[in-house]
């Protein structure tokens, strides 16, 4: 047994924790998750899906070539306090957590089938320091750990805050995001199929924002992947 391994053992039997949807459950801190409610999750994962529904949302606005949701956010939901958890309680290894299911699900999906690159929707610098972290990062760093392939932080940027989209319709947020975002050091990216990740799509404006920064790249070709989508657009 290696040293780590007996450490993390001691850490869940002197911290015991529960699960971070329900909170009643106890769970281990590297698998945050009850089973009745991965089971929920896992009985509305993306193979029941609409899939063309969230692609509509970007004909005529994107040049994509697939966009893939894994599940539907409901208000009240395990997922809404799982990722509610993620990330505003300080809870990056769930994020990590989440990627990982992720990753295993669509290990066998087209849509990682030519993807050379995870790139996490990027936060103001502002805004990850006062939250610590970067949830899509996290995200990503999960989907990688369990496909192998690399997650790129700084291809992009977020130049400019933004404050709160929750309450703008999809017109309010284009208006609220564009020209937000700006390409870095990119020569590597070019000709390569980029999967830009985020934890959740509702009007998909943020990310159509980050997404025509990206295609700025020669020759780049784009999909987009979150872990929920909301069913109210």
């Amino acid at each position: 047994m290696t040293f780590d391994l007996l450490w993390n053992g001691c850490l869940d039997w002197l911290l015991p924790a529960h699960c971070c949807a329900c909170g009643k459950s106890k769970v281990t801190p590297r698998h945050p998750i009850c089973y009745q409610c991965l089971a929920e999750l896992n009985e509305t994962a993306y193979e029941k899906a609409d899939h063309q529904k969230l692609e509509k949302m970007f004909w005529g606005r994107i040049r994509l070539q697939t966009t893939l949701s894994l599940y539907p956010l409901k208000k009240g939901s395990p997922l809404q306090k799982i990722l509610h958890q993620t990330k505003y309680h300080h809870r990056p290894s769930i994020g990590i957590y989440l990627g990982k299911l992720a990753g295993k699900k669509l290990t066998h999906h087209p849509i990682l089938q030519d993807i050379d690159a995870l790139v996490p929707l990027p936060l103001h610098p502002s805004k990850q320091r006062k939250r610590g972290y970067n949830q899509a990062e996290k995200i990503s760093q999960g989907i990688s750990m369990t496909t192998g392939i690399p997650v790129w932080n700084n291809l992009v940027i977020r130049n400019q805050s933004t404050e709160t989209q929750t309450r703008k319709d999809r017109g309010e947020r284009w208006d609220n995001m564009s020209g937000k975002f700006s390409l870095r050091h990119h020569k590597a990216a070019h000709n390569k199929h980029l999967l830009l990740i985020d934890d959740v799509i509702t009007t998909g404006a943020t990310l159509e924002a980050c997404g025509q920064t990206l295609l700025q790249i020669p020759n780049a070709r784009l999909s987009f992947f979150t872990l929920a989508h909301t069913e109210t657009h």
